[in-house]
């Protein structure tokens, strides 16, 4: 006769249960070690590319900024003008202007080096009027040729107050631009010798 269901296999209680390898104690602390490393890589690398970025930001913030002001400073034009009592003068005088040639200097308190095409200023019969050729003047100063007339209908150099001197420069950008700037006038030697001139060729 066949028995008509299978048969169940047979456990042997007497056999030892078989050992199931023995893990390595170190195994999950090396396991976490590299998770660890490599977090820590990726974290360091996107700290350093935020690193990068702000640097590489910040410089060319800087070279923008350093740009403008360049660009700033070449269009700069602070120019003044002195003119001092020369310690010889000569003159002439036709009997109606009465002229004498002595120096002007040119105070640069720009940045940069400007050049003067021409100058020239007028008030109440006196007048200023560049004799010299273009000139470069450094930041600092610089002495220039100026011839200065007197209309001798009016024989007396009027009042104390500046003469308004314009200048016209042309800065390190290459344009071209007037400026003025007040001469100090006052009780000067070559106020007295041109009225003189006037007086004495009437």
């Amino acid at each position: 006769m066949v028995d008509a269901y299978p048969r169940e296999p047979m456990v042997d209680l007497d056999r030892p249960a078989p050992e199931r390898p023995a893990r390595d104690p170190g195994a999950r602390l090396r396991v976490a070690w590299r998770r660890l490393r490599t977090a820590r890589l990726q974290v360091g690398a996107v700290a350093l590319a935020t690193v990068v970025g702000a640097v590489a930001g910040g410089v060319g913030v800087h070279r923008w900024e350093a740009r403008q002001e360049r660009l700033a400073e070449t269009g700069v034009v602070t120019v003044r003008a002195q003119l001092l009592d020369p310690t010889e003068l000569s003159g002439s005088s036709d009997g109606s202007t009465a002229s004498i040639v002595v120096n002007l200097t040119l105070v640069n308190l720009g940045p940069l080096p400007v050049d003067v095409e021409d100058f020239e200023g007028r008030r109440a019969g006196l007048g200023f009027q560049n004799a010299s050729q273009e000139v470069n003047v450094r930041p600092g100063f610089r002495t220039v040729a100026v011839s200065i007339t007197l209309d001798c209908t009016r024989p007396t150099i009027a009042g104390s107050d500046p003469l308004p001197l314009r200048i016209r420069v042309r800065t390190a950008d290459g344009r071209t631009r007037t400026v003025e700037t007040p001469v100090e006038i006052g009780a000067k030697v070559w106020v007295q010798f041109l009225e003189n001139l006037c007086r004495n060729n009437r």
